[in-house]
Parts: C-alpha cells; structure tokens; sequence
C-alpha cells in the first residue's frame, strides 16, 4: 500500500517542479498556486506512505538508509513550505524540489535492494540521531538552494546586460539572509545528530573509529559547515558564504551516495 502512495507522491512532485521552473518564467499568479497545490500534495501523500510503511514494518521507517533518505525528502519539503510562506521567496520551490525529485527516485529505487539496519543498531537513540541528522540535511538542502540563487543574481548584477531571471530571483541580501538562517538552523540538529551516532557506534560497534565511509563523509561535510558557520561569525558574507554553501551539500550528497551504494556499517 505504501508503495502506491508514495509513487503518487512523486508524481505530485514532479507536477510541482515543472510548475515551479514555470513560475520563475511567467510569474503568473495561477501557475504559483498551481505549484504550491501540487507540493502539498506531494507532502500529504508521502506523509500517508511513510506511516503506512511503519505501520506494516511495526518501526519508524528509517531502519535503512533508503527509508532514511525518504524522511528526509519528507522533512525537506515541509521546511520549503514554511519557509517560502516565512520568508515571501515564491521561487525556492523551483531550486528546492529539483533536489526533492531526484532524492525520491534515488531512494524509490534503492529502497528494495538494502537491507534494514542490523538489530545491534536499533533502539530509541537511533531513531533519534537519525531523525536530528535528518532535519539537519534538510535546512542545508535550503540552505544550497539559498546560495545558487545568490550566486546567479549575483552573476545578473554584474552582467552589463542582466537577463530576465534578474527580475525573477529576490534581492542579494535576502538570499545572503537566507541562507545563513538555514545554516544557522541545520547546524545543531546534524552536530546533535552525529554526537549521538558517535556514542551510540561507541555502544553498538565496539569503537567509534570502525571504519564505514558513510561515517567517514559525515564527518568532512560537518567539518565544512562548521567552518562555514564560523566563518558567518566573523563576518563571511555573499559569494564566499554561498560557495562554501554548495561546497558543503555536495559533501552531503557524497555522504548519502556511500552510503547507498558502498559496503559499511550503515548498510
């Protein structure tokens, strides 16, 4: 059953991204009600498929990396409505859903050829260091989308000629705003999120050190956000801000695609 709805939810998905590029190219009122329709759509029916799978798994549905990688497009498209209804930025669904869409294939089609987590790692703490790090990779998969749009306004400023999406995209300074707010918010959910894997490895594997490379770039990408942050604190701003934004979601994509794809501890 929650396959059904979930492919459904994808397809609203889908449907909302294509309205959303069209948004950014006819600014029309309609198209924009038609996107955000289509997105909440696309929430409620995931929302339907995420507690149908508990409810016939008997857990949450994060005992793989795949079902993981779900909640988290779940968790991604809820903060992208309420920021986008917070902020006033119309076009984020068009930067946001995009990531939205491939994650979902990416976990749709994995989702049968992973093992569940082994029993050794399951418990109460796990779902919560699992559900911290994911409202984390959440706010960055804003925060990315945050700083591309500052990048290409940037990029349209400067042109002598500025194209139409200079008129599209929102100011630099609500963007630069933008994007530190979801750094800001995503940061302390994944450092929580990962001290308590840490403890739990600890407990479960023996040694906080055993060698899994999903870990491993979990690590690296918290150590660029980190960096990031302090960075914020001492007064980075705009494009170097904002690349190191890109910078460090692509380590996050690296870090799921391990551990999707290669062997470790995570599955």
């Amino acid at each position: 059953m929650h396959a059904i709805f979930l492919n459904l939810a994808i397809l609203a998905y889908v449907l909302a991204t294509g309205f959303s590029f069209a948004y950014v190219v006819q600014r029309e009122e309609l198209i924009h009600r038609l996107a955000s329709l289509a997105t909440g759509a696309g929430w409620a029916l995931q929302t339907v498929a995420l507690v149908a799978l508990g409810h016939e798994l008997g857990r949450p549905p994060l005992g793989s990396l795949a079902e993981a990688v779900s909640v988290a497009v779940w968790v991604i498209v809820l903060l992208e409505m309420w920021v986008e209804r917070r902020s006033g930025v119309r076009v984020l669904g068009a930067f946001v859903l995009p990531v939205v869409l491939v994650f979902s294939l990416k976990s749709a089609a994995a989702h049968h050829q992973l093992p569940a987590i082994v029993p050794a790692l399951s418990g109460a703490w796990l779902w919560v260091h699992i559900g911290l790090a994911l409202v984390g990779i959440a706010a960055f998969a804003l925060n990315f989308a945050g700083a591309l749009m500052y990048l290409l306004q940037e990029h349209q400023l400067k042109a002598r000629r500025p194209g139409a999406l200079y008129y599209r995209l929102p100011d630099l300074e609500t963007l630069d705003r933008l994007t530190y707010r979801t750094l800001a918010l995503g940061f302390p959910f994944l450092t929580t999120g990962l001290v308590l894997g840490v403890l739990w490895a600890g407990a479960a594997w023996g040694s906080v050190f055993a060698f899994d490379p999903l870990a491993l770039l979990s690590f690296v990408a918290w150590l660029i956000y980190a960096g990031t942050l302090a960075g914020r604190v001492l007064g980075w701003h705009g494009h170097r801000a904002a690349y190191f934004a890109l910078i460090g979601f692509g380590a996050l994509v690296l870090t799921l695609g391990a551990g999707l794809f290669l062997p470790g501890r995570h599955g």
